[in-house]
């Protein structure tokens, strides 16, 4: 009687899992579209269904995130991080919403905590390297940013980033070859891309004082 009460249960659960993976699904396409209000609706009523599922507070964290309500963002990935410890996306999200807010040394605790659990995670370094890089601290930005490239020779930013601590410490030569790297990585058009002609311009006719 016991087994088949237990059997009764987890059938009456599956429309109810079902309908909140349906809510999640729509909240995600949603993010997908940059549509962050349906998101949060949805994740909304994913977690009134069931309010113990870490990724549904993640995935609300992150439509906070894009729509810059950073309190939010953070009060939700900490909730994740509540439910699930391990859940090191939620570090990482909660490093970047306390970037924005300016809490840089707050940030690098979390970017730390992230890469203690997953410290394969590229992203991670670039964005402590940055918060390196904010508070001046060249020599651990250039770690991170060298760890980042290591473990994704493909990705740009970490080339552009490492390139500025370069300049700025006057190592031109090492500086132009990183800006050269992220133009070929990155393509030649953009903001960013203009901005590294003009850096690379500097170097190579360097205006005499």
């Amino acid at each position: 009687m016991k087994k088949l009460i237990t059997v009764l249960v987890f059938i009456m659960s599956i429309p109810l899992f079902a309908q909140t993976e349906g809510f999640i699904q729509t909240a995600y396409n949603a993010i997908k579209t940059k549509d962050y209000d349906k998101a949060l609706v949805y994740y909304n009523k994913a977690i009134e269904k069931a309010d113990n599922y870490a990724p549904t507070y993640y995935g609300r964290g992150l439509a906070y995130f894009y729509k810059k309500d950073y309190s939010n963002a953070i009060d939700d990935f900490n909730k994740a991080i509540s439910l699930d410890p391990n859940y090191f996306e939620a570090y990482y999200g909660r490093g970047l919403s306390e970037v924005e807010q300016g809490n840089l040394q707050t940030a690098i605790k979390s970017f730390t905590k992230t890469l203690s659990i997953s410290n394969e995670y590229p992203e991670a370094y670039y964005a402590r390297g940055n918060s390196y890089y904010f508070l001046e601290s060249w020599d651990k930005a250039l770690m991170d940013y060298n760890r980042s490239i290591e473990l994704q020779p493909g990705y740009a930013m970490p080339f552009y980033a490492r390139g500025a601590v370069h300049k700025i410490n006057k190592r031109d030569d090492a500086a132009l070859k990183d800006f050269e790297k992220f133009l070929e990585l990155n393509g030649n058009k953009g903001p960013l891309a203009a901005e590294v002609n003009r850096l690379i311009e500097e170097i190579q006719n360097p205006v005499e004082e």
